[in-house]
């Protein structure tokens, strides 16, 4: 499980999100709706626990990434 969690470290949130780094708004925010279905917590209900937590910490990282490349200051800084 560490190993799964460097390796989601180690990613670009452009890489995590699966957009370019020239996206537009419009392209971060649609890359991160086909991210979001994807690995959304809720998605995972009833099933095994341990897929439920890799979700949800795949999860919360994507929406850092978003957060921060949909601020246009954030993503300068980023």
């Amino acid at each position: 499980m560490a190993d799964d969690d460097d390796r989601l470290d180690r990613l670009d949130y452009y890489t995590l999100i699966g957009t370019k780094r020239d996206a537009s708004a419009d392209d971060i925010r649609n890359a991160f709706r086909v991210f979001a279905r994807r690995y959304h917590p809720d998605r995972f209900a009833g099933g095994p626990e341990d897929k439920v937590e890799r979700a949800t910490r795949i999860y919360r990282r994507g929406s850092d990434a978003f957060q921060t490349l949909s601020d246009p200051d954030a993503r300068q800084a980023y």
